[in-house]
């Protein structure tokens, strides 16, 4: 429940101080007093929106802390958690500064939060009921959610509801990888089709290490073919010629023959001189011979240059060396060989197809009882907003199909509450037939229905604002002892006009506005006793009334409202 609120610098409030107590606490001054400003800083220091308009003329920031004990929500603990927050117990204290610069600095349990964090933890523990909420009201989602609360879909050892939730999450993150895996798939199949090309040209074009250098140096050898044998031909005509190699060594040695009588020296160059000779007469024989068989071979040329062009084009496409091409082969192979894209999917697929059963199961199990509860529901709503001054109110929950074959976020239904606000006129739905001040009192009705199958212990605050709008004399009688009632399942605070439900409450406190200084303020004020009997005597004044007939009219309403 929510103990104090403390403000400082906000609005026309310059500093003032709530504390509260359990059950029914109304708020009532005169018109524009600040009693909605309560609601907007309260507003503020759950983690709503702010801006330096809301900060007290002459100031630099304005400062709201709110203190709640008795916190039990698992959502406010799940919060705390991702916030990173210790959980302190039962008692959180949230304050809220904000800065003319249009800085917001924001603390849990004197902890620096973000904003988002703040309202995350703030959420569970203060619901709002103002115009914005009978707004929501018209939402079909929010409809729906009343149902399935009010049906007890949140509650039980194993709630339909959060296990529905939960199922469709992990459906959803099923489907979400199943599809990943299928987009996967195709790029694959396409890289497969690539991998399985290159595989099939690079065996068969079937390079073999050190390939490229030897067909290189053949066709080197090939194209010079005629240059050899044209070389070797002249070369053995050197020899064999006359005055040639072999001629000038016979030469040699005969003259060196004449003198070796002489000399055994002479002797001795006269025998290499006709070694010499000889060899010269070898020589042009070999020059000649190898002449003779040097052939060129265009075939094996053309064969040759058509496989170091292929083995080229392969180099520019696969990789820059024959190294290089030939681990791209192994690497080819081994992708081919490790491809597991279609066990991925095919896993995936058997995962997601039984997420998709469960959520199904799941959902036509809520349909069922959402069926069965909308009755008792629109009955339940009905009787609140005839006791409300709507005699003749009639409601109806439709619960019908969505669109789509496969089931939603909310399951396969979708809900409109139906109201005949008059008899005699039609039913339509309330954002097509209901006021605002009908809107204001199916609310509440929604909100009464919905505590029969709530943990009171887990309630959060319930704050009123302008619901009795439109209301007086006797409906606003039916409607102090109606939020009477709501008090005894959860704290309310209700900012109101009426005597009738001013009455009602545990606590009264209100909101006086005055003027020091050439400055407004605006304070709060807890009654009791006489401070209460003049209050309610101020709300109850009408011409002619004298002020002990206003006292007397203020006490038996406040006895009647406290027996009722």
């Amino acid at each position: 429940m929510l103990s104090s609120l403390r403000i400082a610098d906000f609005a026309i409030i310059e500093s003032s101080e709530l504390h509260l107590t359990p059950g029914l606490t109304a708020l009532t001054g005169e018109t524009g007093a600040g009693k909605s400003i309560l609601v907007d800083a309260l507003a503020l220091v759950l983690g709503g929106r702010g801006t330096e308009k809301a900060i007290r003329a002459g100031r630099e920031q304005t400062e709201i802390e709110a203190l709640f004990e008795g916190v039990s929500d698992p959502e406010v603990r799940d919060a705390l958690r991702e916030a990173g927050l210790e959980d302190d117990g039962d008692t959180l204290i949230l304050r809220r500064i904000l800065t003319r610069t249009g800085r917001s600095r924001c603390y849990v349990n004197g902890r620096l939060v973000t904003q988002a964090q703040l309202k995350a933890i703030a959420a569970p523990l203060c619901d709002l009921s103002s115009q914005h909420a009978q707004h929501r009201l018209l939402d079909a989602a929010y409809q729906l959610e009343t149902l399935d609360r009010f049906a007890g879909l949140y509650t039980g050892d194993a709630p339909l509801r959060p296990r529905y939730d939960a199922a469709w999450q992990t459906w959803r993150a099923a489907l979400a990888t199943r599809n990943r895996l299928q987009e996967q798939q195709k790029a694959r199949a396409d890289r497969l089709d690539w991998l399985r090309f290159v595989q099939e040209e690079l065996t068969t074009l079937a390079l073999q290490p050190g390939e490229m250098d030897a067909i290189q140096q053949k066709l080197t050898r090939l194209r010079a073919a005629d240059q050899i044998a044209k070389t070797l031909a002249e070369s053995a005509h050197r020899c064999d010629d006359e005055g040639g190699l072999r001629d000038q060594a016979v030469r040699l040695a005969r003259g060196l023959a004449k003198l070796a009588p002489l000399d055994p020296k002479i002797a001795a160059l006269a025998e290499r001189a006709e070694e010499l000779a000889a060899l010269g007469d070898e020589l042009a024989r070999d020059l000649g011979q190898a002449a003779r068989h040097v052939e060129r071979d265009d075939r094996e040329l053309a064969r040759l240059s058509e496989r170091l062009d292929a083995i080229l084009r392969a180099l520019k496409k696969h990789g820059g060396t024959e190294a290089a091409l030939l681990e791209r082969q192994v690497a080819t192979a081994r992708e081919l060989d490790a491809d597991s894209t279609e066990l991925e999917l095919a896993d995936a697929e058997r995962v997601e197809r039984k997420a998709a059963a469960e959520v199904r199961e799941l959902a036509g199990a809520l349909q069922k009882v959402r069926i069965q509860q909308a009755p008792a529901l629109a009955q339940s709503i009905a009787a609140t907003v005839q006791r409300l001054g709507m005699p003749a109110a009639q409601l109806r929950v439709d619960v019908r199909a969505r669109a789509g074959a496969e089931p939603g976020l909310l399951g396969f239904d979708a809900v409109d509450v139906l109201l005949r606000a008059n008899t005699g006129e039609g039913e339509g739905k309330l954002s097509e037939v209901a006021s605002g001040g009908e809107l204001s009192r199916v609310l509440l009705a929604v909100r009464r229905a919905s505590l029969d199958n709530s943990d009171a212990a887990g309630l959060p605050t319930a704050i009123y604002d302008e619901v009795d709008a439109g209301l007086s004399g006797s409906t606003g009688l039916v409607l102090g002892q109606f939020l009477r009632e709501v008090a005894r399942h959860q704290q309310v605070i209700v900012i109101s006009h009426l005597p009738q439900v001013a009455a009602a409450a545990d606590s009264h406190v209100r909101v006086h506005k005055s003027e020091t200084a050439g400055r407004t303020h605006s304070r709060l004020e807890t009654l009791d006793g006489d401070g209460r009997l003049n209050e309610l005597a101020r709300m109850l004044g009408a011409a002619g009334q004298t002020r002990e007939s206003a006292l007397e009219h203020a006490r038996r309403l406040l006895a009647g409202q406290s027996a009722a």
